[in-house]
């Protein structure tokens, strides 16, 4: 700095005075930078000073050191109990009851429980709260959410202590008793309470496990966006952290939400870091958890052999829990791999001990999955009696717990019970009854759409407000700092300061400029997602009119034939069916969302495999069909499944826009390294100016091509991601045959 400043007076023959001046003024800046420096430490020794935390008795850290279930960790506490006295020996022996309770000494750990419930009478509040904590977890671990639940919030809420985060806990804990029994708004509640309280104090630990709580709670909500966002923030700070407990718990939670997504590769990757973990800890209930989940996984998979191995592991350790209501669970998982095994034997027998076991620990919850698949069971055995008896009861509890898939379930099925009892009216009424919980199912979706979407546009507004704010922060520190500085400067180097002050000024003007420039591609984001909420809005008003139209239509008896009604209404929820799915698949294509399975093969065998599908197809809408190959191979490294979706939807939409009887044709060359496919079809074209538009979502070509509209606009959209994800091209251009034509290049691989 001091070269550049002094070649710009080398005319002024001062170099000297300058050079001195420019030394004496960097002196200064390194002085008062020093005594500044000083003064930060201090100021932030004292805050660190004020934050510690109150200091805790020896025993007590090293208890709290302790954080597994093992042998080891049982004899570590076994002798410090030996030595303990007064609140230290309380303290040791609720760490030996939770050492017990997730080890699986049930025995022990319930004894022990007694004889601290039998003294706390005699304990100060504190230890009380800690005594009621550890009833309500043993409780818990006995699946008595709702006693659980009660011993906290009736008994240790009234009389904890003003401390923050042993409140926090308290909150956190209602909250996760509450979501056990499926009431999932009072549980959210109790969860944003402790929320509040940790935020408060900066508890980042007790923080991350709320956000996890909470993804828990939008899972079972079936907002799976909500739910993963919050366990991925949790996730982040507890790999930080090292916390095994946590991030076995979180891992879990995380396998549960892919599982949700039916993605089941990704989802088994969680379940067995949960498991590894939960094993390091000795936790036996939660390896039981663990495994069972593993075995569902391989039951979707039609894995068989090892979804009864898993499944088997999480039974024995439920018994040797004595956890009847997960013993049911498994117990129903098994019903469910004998039936696809079609062993009705032991599908019957795993029923009925999943119904003993359910009784003996009654939840709401699990008794409802009994009675269903016991229901289901009996109807796949033409015992329409039994089954209608177990349905009704099914239902029930759907309806008493508002779960809408389950009270959809039900009334598909006791409606085809009814009609082969040849109780037609019941039959309709149900039938009824699932008609209109699939069109509430079907609006709920578009809500939780349209509010990800409000919660993404209101995050980007908080950004840009954030982003302001951050600068206008750092503008008023940056000017005070100035102040500060040209307050203990020398005349002598004002003309200097002058120069840095500018230099400041420009750097600050550059960030003023890039913060803008920020705000701008912010309102960019915004403008975009608004013109696409607006053009989904456009794009469902359309059937969601004539849906009105045809349901009015037979509310006030206008029509003649009620059959068609109702075939005329399931062609238009199909419609928006559709259009949904084309929606999410676009969404995840753009995100790179997509599963793709590329491996290497010869697409000259496979297309003329394919080539004799679409020939049919096209011939029996009324089409000519010519594919032509003109290469003897073209290796290329493809899904396979990706690439036929991509001409499926191509050919639909020349069969959809062009003129029968008409001309189309698929060829295949090899050119320049790459697969060339050009498919092409006749009458009637694209005007220039729209070519390249038709790829673009929700676009429409006018007139001609476009008379019989009802696809999405979504196709050429998904088909272009698709392609592109395999680093080729797709363009369309004017066909030939007078139609249009669409050319698509892969590159071939080499070696």
């Amino acid at each position: 700095m001091e070269q550049a400043i002094a070649s710009v007076f080398a005319k002024t023959g001062t170099m000297h005075s300058i050079n001195s001046a420019l030394g004496l003024c960097f002196k200064v800046l390194f002085f008062v930078a020093c005594i500044q420096s000083i003064i930060i430490f201090q100021v932030q020794a004292q805050a660190q000073t004020q934050a510690q935390p109150p200091l805790t008795s020896n025993i007590e850290a090293q208890l709290n050191d302790i954080t597994s279930a093992s042998k080891s960790a049982e004899q570590q506490v076994e002798q410090i109990i030996k030595t303990a006295t007064g609140d230290d020996l309380v303290h040791a022996q609720i760490k030996l009851v939770s050492i017990y309770r997730r080890s699986g000494q049930q025995a022990k750990s319930e004894q022990l429980l007694n004889d601290l419930v039998s003294a706390l009478p005699g304990y100060n509040n504190e230890l009380k709260v800690k005594v009621l904590i550890s009833t309500a977890l043993f409780e818990r671990h006995k699946n008595n959410y709702a006693k659980a639940a009660e011993i906290i919030i009736d008994q240790a809420l009234p009389i904890a202590l003003p401390d923050a985060i042993e409140l926090g806990r308290l909150y956190q804990l209602a909250g996760s008793f509450l979501r056990l029994q499926m009431k999932l708004k009072e549980a959210k509640e109790y969860f944003l309470i402790a929320l509040d309280i940790y935020q408060q104090n900066e508890d980042h630990h007790n923080e991350a496990r709320i956000f996890s709580q909470l993804g828990t709670l939008y899972e079972s909500q079936g907002d799976l966006v909500l739910a993963a966002e919050y366990q991925i923030r949790a996730m982040r700070y507890f790999e930080t952290t090292n916390d095994i407990g946590e991030l076995a718990g979180n891992y879990f939670n995380l396998g549960e939400l892919y599982y949700r997504a039916h993605d089941y590769s990704k989802s088994l990757t969680f379940y067995l870091k949960a498991l590894d973990y939960d094993k390091q800890l000795n936790s036996i209930q939660d390896m039981g958890f663990d495994y069972h989940r593993i075995g569902s996984i391989y039951l979707q998979t039609n894995d068989f052999d090892k979804a009864i191995d898993y499944t088997n592991q999480a039974i024995n350790i439920f018994i040797s829990e004595s956890a009847n209501q997960l013993l049911s669970r498994s117990h129903l998982q098994m019903a469910k791999i004998y039936q696809k095994l079609n062993d009705n034997s032991q599908r019957f027998k795993h029923l009925t001990i999943a119904v003993e076991k359910a009784l003996l620990a009654p939840t709401d919850h699990q008794l409802r999955h009994v009675w269903h698949d016991l229901g289901a069971y009996y109807l796949e055995e033409f015992d329409y009696p039994k089954a209608k008896q177990y349905l009704e009861k099914s239902l029930i509890i759907s309806n008493k717990l508002g779960l809408l898939d389950h009270q959809l379930s039900d009334n598909e099925l006791l409606s085809n019970i009814h009609h082969e009892l040849g109780e037609y009216d019941d039959a309709h009424q149900h039938l009824e009854a699932a008609f209109k919980i699939k069109l509430q199912l079907h609006s709920e979706q578009r809500i939780k759409e349209i509010e990800k979407h409000k919660r993404d546009i209101n995050l980007l507004e908080e950004q840009v407000k954030v982003a302001k704010l951050q600068e206008e922060n750092r503008a008023v520190e940056a000017e005070a700092q100035a102040h500060k500085t040209i307050s203990q400067g020398v005349i002598f180097i004002s003309f200097v300061l002058l120069l840095l002050f500018s230099v400041l000024i420009y750097f600050f003007y550059q960030r003023r400029k890039l913060a803008v420039l920020k705000a701008s591609l912010y309102q960019d984001a915004l403008n975009q997602k608004n013109q696409i909420l607006a053009d989904v809005s456009h794009e469902l008003r359309t059937p969601l009119t004539a849906l009105k139209l045809q349901v009015d239509a037979l509310k006030y008896q206008l029509v003649d034939d009620v059959d068609v009604s109702y075939q005329k209404l399931g062609t238009k929820i199909d419609d928006l069916n559709h259009l949904i799915s084309d929606i999410y698949e676009l969404a995840l294509s753009d995100v790179n969302g997509l599963s793709f399975e590329a491996r290497q093969v010869d697409f000259v065998p496979i297309l003329m495999n394919w080539g004799e599908e679409f020939e049919h197809y096209a011939n029996a809408e009324g089409f000519e069909w010519h594919l032509s190959i003109n290469a003897d191979t073209a290796p290329v490294n493809i899904d396979t499944d990706r690439i036929k979706q991509v001409l499926s939807n191509l050919l639909t939409n020349s069969i959809k826009y062009t003129d029968a009887p008409g001309q189309i044709s698929l060829s295949l060359d090899v050119s320049s390294n790459n697969l060339l496919l050009v498919l092409k079809d006749s009458s009637p074209g694209v005007p220039d100016k729209e070519l390249e538009k038709i790829f673009e979502r929700l676009y429409r070509v006018e007139k001609s091509r476009n008379r019989r509209t009802g696809g999405s606009g979504l196709g050429l959209s998904i088909s272009q991601n698709i392609i592109q994800a395999h680093d080729g091209t797709i363009s369309a251009s004017q066909s030939d045959l007078g139609g249009l034509a669409v050319t698509i290049t892969i590159p071939l691989c080499h070696g």
